[in-house]
């Protein structure tokens, strides 16, 4: 079967023109478009650098890493007269990052860098890539890239002065989609929060005391993700972590002791507080702006809802078969222990990490 990455390849070759293979010039690029920051991880091939800048400086046939880093300047010059990011026609400011050589699986050669424009301290809106390296030594040399803007990948072949425009900052309706789909997948890998929940459903009762149980998890967790993602208070993280841990501990022991479960609603709520800071960790990573985090906070937070009310399905049944069962106290009680020893075993793990 063709993939699409064949068909990337095999439509550069038909509309290139007839070259013969000693020729064909290419370099490699990864574009990663974000709403401060563009990042260019290039490998540029070295034959025609070094024809072009005369970087084997003692003529002996390789360029060595003290020939590299003695044309650290002639490279900079010239990879920025070259690559350029442009936001409303005026030239934002570029880093080069250190050089490194690199092989493909055939043995070519390649000069590996990072070049970075923009910082935190600005926010970018439409803009245009700029890539024309190296077809001053030869007219048909093209820049295959991969391009990451937006939460989409796209492939473009920078070639004969093409540009590329994008815009940073995706529509509001994907950035809606792509934090929801963040929250939905950060609650299904959150194994931690997953017990936790089993936790609670595995008592059983009735629909009011199940509902009155997740409510004040939701209303809880979405009052300390909010403060936490706005940065109006903040925990260590392995507080955090080790908090939540312990609520686990704590409500599979209710489950082996207790017998009455009417007022979990309240415990539940204490500890959706701790496990709300749990979830703002994932946020804060992203290190968003203000304005986007309004959206992404309302977004994630639906997705999480959206995964935890889909795992609660997907249990519920099988809970309420299991409590038909003649031995459904005993059930009960061997996954509360099974859930009591992953809880211990997170917690020492995360006090063990502090430490």
């Amino acid at each position: 079967m063709i993939s699409r990455k064949h068909i990337f390849w095999l439509s550069l070759l038909l509309f290139a023109p007839l070259l013969s293979a000693h020729t064909v010039s290419l370099s490699y690029a990864e574009v990663i478009v974000e709403e401060h920051q563009v990042r260019w991880n290039l490998k540029l091939p070295l034959p025609e650098l070094d024809l072009l800048l005369d970087l084997d400086a003692n003529h002996d046939g390789r360029v060595d890493a003290a020939e590299l880093a003695g044309s650290q300047d002639k490279l900079r010059q010239y990879i920025f007269s070259k690559l350029g990011v442009t936001e409303g026609g005026r030239d934002v400011a570029g880093a080069l990052g250190p050089l490194a050589t690199w092989k493909d699986p055939e043995g070519h050669e390649f000069i590996q860098t990072q070049a970075l424009f923009g910082d935190k301290g600005q926010s970018f809106g439409r803009l245009v890539l700029r890539c024309d390296l190296l077809r001053d030594v030869l007219a048909t040399h093209r820049t295959l890239a991969k391009i990451t803007a937006g939460g989409q990948v796209q492939e473009f072949v920078f070639e004969a002065g093409r540009s590329f425009s994008v815009n940073a900052q995706p529509s509001t309706l994907q950035s809606i989609l792509q934090f929801v789909r963040m929250g939905v997948l950060h609650i299904f890998t959150g194994y931690d929060h997953i017990a936790f929940l089993l936790g609670l459903l595995l008592i059983g009762g009735s629909f009011k005391t199940l509902l009155k149980i997740v409510t004040s998890f939701t209303v809880a967790h979405s009052i300390t993700l909010a403060l936490a993602a706005f940065g109006i208070v903040n925990l260590p993280s392995w507080i955090v972590e080790s908090g939540i841990a312990l609520s686990i501990m704590y409500i599979a022991l209710e489950n082996l002791f207790f017998k009455k479960f009417d007022r979990r609603w309240m415990i539940t709520f204490f500890f959706g507080l701790v496990h709300g800071f749990g979830f703002a960790a994932a946020l804060k990573e992203l290190d968003l702006s203000r304005h986007l985090l309004t959206t992404a906070l309302f977004a994630f937070n639906f997705g999480v809802e959206a995964g935890q009310l889909c795992i609660t399905a997907a249990l519920l049944p099988v809970i309420v078969y299991l409590g038909r069962q003649r031995n459904s106290a005993l059930l009960v009680r061997a996954c509360s222990v099974m859930i009591f020893a992953l809880g211990t075993f997170w917690f020492v793990m995360r006090i063990s990490e502090r430490s």
